[in-house]
């Protein structure tokens, strides 16, 4: 077991990022990228505004290989995102055409046949036990969860895998604070879902459009949990048409083993 540990210890892996939020890495936009503990090939992808499948395409990986410390990664250029003008999706629904592969199922495919791992049930991500301000954030989640007749489990893993729950991260591609809210997913939630406009720079704002928004999508994927994370992450008209990506199903995977954490 203590050899396991050490090796666990060794490297990053694609899976949970259990002590930070998506957002939490600063690689820029430079050639070279250094993997550093608890990287994950998705949210080095994210950070950099390109797909999983474009970062493992130009390192010569598969998106389930193991990310050594230390390991040297190519950065390529990002390319534009195909989204659906008006569609409701988040920032995380940013799907580019180099992401359709032959690895891509539509979600009842891949929701019926998904196992997810668990975290250890009730022990919340170490970053977010240390940081009272991220905590203050818990009534937030709360509040709205219960507003909008959600799992709060749900929501917070969510969230934890958007940002981490930061309000102040804005990312690459112009995504917004806890709920990594699109400004014109903002005005979509506002007038079409609370019927009133939302500040996206508010903290319980951004939450409640992320609450309203999971709602949304939960609606229209009949409740089922696994296609409900995924048109979150890509946007419901996405994931209709394209169905469930590469990257979507490595999100997916690490916020159902978010879940358990928050329960």
């Amino acid at each position: 077991m203590r050899r396991h540990l050490r090796v666990l210890l060794a490297v990053a892996t694609l899976g949970l990022l259990v002590a930070a939020g998506s957002a939490g890495f600063s690689s820029g936009w430079g050639r070279v990228y250094v993997v550093r503990p608890g990287d994950s090939l998705w949210a080095i992808s994210r950070a950099n505004g390109i797909t999983m499948a474009q970062l493992a395409s130009a390192n010569h990986m598969h998106i389930n290989d193991i990310l050594l410390i230390g390991r040297r990664l190519t950065i390529p250029s990002a390319h534009p995102a195909v989204r659906s003008a008006g569609s409701g999706d988040t920032d995380s629904g940013a799907v580019s055409a180099a992401g359709v592969g032959a690895t891509t199922v539509d979600a009842w495919s891949f929701c019926s046949t998904f196992r997810p791992s668990a975290g250890p049930v009730g022990v919340i991500p170490a970053l977010l036990a240390e940081s009272p301000g991220r905590l203050a954030l818990r009534p937030l989640f709360e509040e709205w969860a219960y507003h909008y007749d959600l799992s709060l489990p749900l929501l917070e893993a969510v969230a934890w895998q958007e940002s981490g729950w930061q309000q102040g991260v804005v990312s690459p591609a112009g995504a917004v604070g806890v709920g990594q809210i699109m400004p014109g997913t903002a005005r979509f939630i506002s007038s079409e879902l609370v019927g009133f406009p939302l500040d996206i720079d508010s903290a319980s704002d951004n939450i409640r459009m992320a609450a309203a928004f999971v709602a949304y999508v939960a609606g229209i994927e009949g409740n089922n949990r696994c296609a409900t994370i995924a048109a979150y992450y890509e946007g419901p008209r996405n994931l209709a048409l394209y169905g469930v990506f590469p990257e979507t199903q490595a999100y997916v995977a690490s916020v159902e083993a978010l879940i358990p954490r928050f329960e």
